[in-house]
């Protein structure tokens, strides 16, 4: 009886341990990023192409998108953090001018004439490597992999082949091929010639699955990039011809090696396939629930005594 009785305790402990960590943790993710003044941008009036490849990009998308808001979160919302994915962050205060890499990030503060007359007063923006660098630095862009690559050393720029708006490689009207292969044949044009003769081809192996991936030796993070040095790894070789590497020779002219298949939905190594769910509140109301219900248990004969001195108060009076 006396058993039934302190179990009887320690669930009414439990359920009200349990549904005061629901209440706070729903709170919580509810309110997970501060709600932000934004700074209607005057740019779209004349620039709409631009703001819709901005809006549909990760540059428009980078405080918004739930996998950085989940890790953000994670981490205790740093500051630190905020200096890439807003635009005009203040860290003394806290705040920011508007969400995500906006016009202002890159392109500075608009002159008030510009609308009126821009010719006179044009929007000025840095078009070096410099500018992408304040942010795609150090664990977010390996450096010293770019500068040793050919097309640094004939001074070829970020946005050569990234369009700075979407944040995505650029299109080139008229090729025939398709993908990022086609903005590499637009200036390899002696590869062009040769390459769709090719096993590899023939298998559905592009330009940058060997020259630009390489993640076979590197972090999975979130921020780590592709190799930008464009020299074909031995690693990425050993990918899809493991198997061939030691073997003995064999007749090859009626068969060919296709790259390694994966599941859908699969990642590579190095890159995300789905962004992951934020924990649910119910995980923490449950996990509460069950300490909560070790607790009462402990303390059934406190909470009773205190139970019994409040009644023999209320009775007195």
């Amino acid at each position: 009886m006396k058993l039934l009785k302190r179990f009887s305790v320690a669930i009414l402990f439990a359920l009200l341990v349990t549904a005061a960590t629901y209440m706070i943790a729903q709170a919580r993710t509810e309110t997970s990023r501060p709600a932000v003044q934004q700074e209607q941008p005057g740019c779209l009036v004349c620039h709409s192409k631009f703001n819709d490849a901005w809006q549909s990009g990760a540059h428009g998308h980078a405080s918004s998108d739930p996998l950085f808001d989940q890790m953000w979160t994670d981490q205790g919302k740093p500051g630190a953090c905020l200096v890439c994915h807003v635009t005009g962050y203040d860290p003394a205060l806290g705040t920011w001018k508007q969400d995500g890499v906006a016009c202002e990030a890159c392109h500075g503060t608009v002159p008030a004439e510009h609308s009126t007359d821009p010719a006179a007063n044009p929007v000025s923006v840095d078009r070096t490597n410099d500018l992408c660098g304040r942010c795609h630095s150090g664990d977010r862009f390996n450096t010293q992999e770019w500068q040793a690559s050919t097309h640094f050393q004939r001074a070829m720029t970020c946005t050569v082949c990234h369009d700075p708006h979407s944040a995505t490689l650029k299109t080139v009207q008229g090729q025939e091929e398709t993908g990022p292969s086609a903005l590499c044949i637009n200036c390899h044009s002696e590869v062009s010639m040769n390459f769709p003769y090719t096993k590899h081809n023939q298998a559905g192996v592009s330009c940058v699955d060997c020259h630009l991936r390489h993640f076979e030796t590197r972090s999975t993070d979130i921020h780590a990039m592709p190799d930008h040095s464009f020299t074909a790894s031995i690693t990425t070789c050993s990918a899809c011809h493991a198997d061939q590497m030691h073997a003995q020779p064999s007749d090859t002219s009626t068969t060919q090696t296709a790259p390694t298949s994966q599941p859908e939905n699969t990642p590579t190594p190095g890159e995300v396939a789905i962004n992951p769910s934020p924990v649910s509140p119910l995980g923490f109301a449950g996990i509460a629930g069950l300490i909560g219900l070790a607790g009462g248990m402990v303390l059934q004969p406190w909470l009773e005594k205190a139970y019994r001195k409040m009644n023999k108060k209320d009775n007195k009076k």
